[in-house]
């Protein structure tokens, strides 16, 4: 009868690095997130937007080298929500424009169409990604009491924290910050030389710092529904209940204003009841279609306050079975 031996046996496999070992965790995340169709229907539906927008950013750099065809990019964009600073870009007159106002127009009409793929198509696709990948990723291992083989290892909360946030970073920028960076490529493949990209140098940071802005609150506020139970559908509905609400919210305020005051006023202050329109709110100071502080300040504070609460509590529950 063999006799097993219950003392220490040295690990014979391959060492990671203890800097790396978040992104053990991450890497074993997405390989099995990547199993669900439906996030790979997507992924694969992120990149059409990017198709589509390439449309007016072809049509402007016609506009350059044939004026007449201006009038084509303002009936265009006719189509895309409007901003007052993009409108006051649209009363350009290429025909006699200098290159200095060419270029300035240039900037504007990018930054829009760059603001327009963050703030439509991939802010519905970011909503979804994170409701389908975010709630299982805590709440299976509640559930499968993983916890148990994640912390017998030398891995510390932090490091766990931060492979599950690497997760869902990876899927939020497949759909954000890979598109609009594709986005930004066509244009300047599409300009008439590569000297456009000295006057708009500052967009490739504009996409990663409105990246960063989208993803790290997501990310947050969805862990922190994962780490609050053991069942992933729960946490699910949690996530998408706080997007429906607050939008239903901000609808209700804006409707019952437009029926006591008999005319549509600008949304201000109400746009913070729904995290949609407060992400917006920040992405547009991010691309510089809007330079209303008294609206953005409020925004990005109640972002950082929703990120800081959230990662505290996140920070918390994955705490817990250490301390059971």
């Amino acid at each position: 009868m063999p006799i097993h031996s219950a003392g220490y046996r040295g690990w014979d496999g391959t060492r990671v690095p203890g800097a790396t070992r978040w992104a053990v965790i991450a890497s074993t995340g997405v390989r099995r997130t990547w199993k669900s169709a439906w996030l790979r229907r997507m992924i694969f539906f992120a990149v059409l937007p990017t198709v589509f927008l390439a449309i007016p950013l072809f049509i402007f750099e016609q506009a350059v080298r044939t004026p007449g065809a201006w009038r084509e990019v303002v009936d265009f964009m006719g189509v895309l929500p409007q901003t007052p600073a993009f409108l006051e870009s649209l009363n350009t007159d290429l025909a006699t424009a200098t290159p200095e106002e060419i270029h300035e127009t240039r900037h504007q009409v990018w930054a829009y169409i760059l603001l327009t793929l963050f703030r439509y198509p991939q802010s519905m696709l970011m909503v979804l990604v994170i409701g389908i990948a975010a709630p299982p990723l805590i709440s299976s291992d509640v559930r499968s009491r993983a916890f148990l083989i994640y912390f017998s290892r030398p891995i510390t909360r932090l490091e766990y924290i931060l492979g599950k946030m690497g997760t869902m970073v990876f899927f939020l920028a497949m759909i954000t910050t890979m598109p609009a960076m594709i986005l930004y490529l066509i244009g300047v493949l599409l300009s008439p030389s590569l000297s456009v990209i000295v006057t708009t140098w500052d967009l490739p940071l504009r996409i990663l710092a409105a990246s960063v802005m989208l993803i790290l609150p997501t990310t947050s506020v969805a862990l922190m529904f994962s780490s609050l139970t053991s069942e992933s559908r729960y946490a699910g509905f949690g996530w998408f209940a706080s997007w429906i609400l607050g939008y239903v919210m901000y609808s209700i305020v804006m409707g019952l204003t437009m029926v006591s005051r008999g005319s549509l006023e600008e949304p201000g202050w109400r746009e913070l009841l729904s995290p949609y329109h407060t992400l917006g709110i920040v992405q547009e100071w991010v691309f510089g279609t809007t330079t209303d502080e008294t609206v953005f300040v409020p925004a990005a504070m109640i972002l950082t306050v929703a990120t800081i609460v959230s990662l505290s509590i996140l920070y918390r529950r994955v705490s817990s079975p250490m301390r059971a």
